[in-house]
């Protein structure tokens, strides 16, 4: 081949490279994405309007080329199911509260248990701390699992029972109901309480029946879940910050193009701030529609039952339950 073939033939491979790179590209930038995201919050929790609200924006800044498709209520499963699932990458996303990485991720049982937030101002601390960093980074090395927002910060979970709470005597011996997280389960008996794990969607049906006595969960959800009109007292024991996170499955990530990452990432936390406002808002309206449902609301001194944690935390802390001294870290946190 002489010296002019030779180059000839050199741009022409170089001319057929750039096409298939451009063919590429226009073909990754027309191609639609469509990720299915599980929940466990009923329709009308604020959680599950945020999500909607996500997959809009999502869709919009996208230009449709990623689409987001919900499925609350634990339409895909249960709570473990579903983190099961996202890991393993049969479900592509997921918005789910912190406390579920906890059965993979020990670390995150020190956030699980009772009373280790002084306030929401000392759990946004946290969030924001290297301490969170970390454990995110245990998420996505032990899950596979990316959390790409963690600012969905709503109202603390509080108690529902069908009787008045006022100290921890009038939980001794109850039947209260726990999800499948061990943490739950310390910290309920630590309070002298007899724990019964119950689904999150039955948990209505359980208080209704009898099936238990009381249960806890975020105090914004108490009106959307209908769980005041089978146990009408609500007891402000704010005895876990409450955040839903925004968590994806690392090779799907891996697999969107680098501008869908950045919108998604970016939306998730916008998403974040609109569930703050949501949630406060749509609480100062709930809170009274429940009153007039019958339900009572009280505030307590819960003095008392951090008392009857502390040995709860020493024994996790001394049998490794989480990595030692994180929960000295967390307390120091200004």
């Amino acid at each position: 081949m002489t010296t002019k073939n030779r180059m000839s033939w050199l741009v022409a491979v170089l001319l057929l490279m750039i096409s298939s790179n451009n063919a590429f590209a226009a073909n990754s930038n027309s191609k639609t994405y469509e990720l299915a995201m599980a929940s466990l919050e009923p329709v009308e929790a604020p959680s599950t309007k945020t999500v909607q609200y996500l997959a809009e924006l999502v869709a919009k800044r996208s230009d449709g080329r990623l689409k987001i498709n919900p499925n609350p209520g634990g339409t895909l499963g249960n709570g473990l199911q579903i983190m099961e699932g996202v890991s393993i990458g049969t479900v592509d996303m997921v918005s789910m509260v912190l406390e579920w990485y906890a059965p993979f991720v020990k670390d995150v049982n020190v956030y699980v248990m009772g009373f280790t937030f002084r306030d929401t101002d000392h759990f946004r601390k946290f969030i924001d701390s290297d301490i969170f960093d970390e454990m995110k980074q245990q998420i996505l090395d032990k899950m596979n699992v990316r959390v790409l927002a963690a600012n969905w910060v709503g109202l603390p979970r509080v108690l529902v029972s069908k009787m008045p709470v006022n100290s921890p005597k009038d939980i001794a011996n109850i039947s209260m109901r726990v999800p499948e997280i061990e943490t739950y389960l310390k910290v309920w008996r630590g309070l002298g309480t007899n724990p019964t794990r119950v689904a999150w969607p039955e948990v209505y049906l359980a208080l209704k029946t009898g099936t238990v006595d009381a249960a806890e969960g975020p105090l914004d959800q108490m009106y959307a879940t209908k769980f005041y009109e089978a146990a009408p007292y609500i007891t402000l024991t704010n005895h876990l910050q409450q955040a839903f996170t925004v968590s994806i499955n690392e090779d799907v990530y891996a697999n969107l193009p680098d501008d869908l990452k950045k919108i998604l990432a970016q939306a998730s936390l916008e998403a974040g701030e609109h569930f703050q406002e949501l949630v406060r808002t749509q609480y100062s309206k709930d809170r009274q529609k429940m009153i007039d449902g019958g339900a009572t609301i009280s505030e307590i001194d819960t003095r008392p039952f951090q008392k009857m944690l502390m040995p709860v935390i020493k024994e996790s802390e001394d049998t490794g339950f989480w990595t030692p001294g994180l929960y000295d870290r967390i307390q120091s946190l200004n």
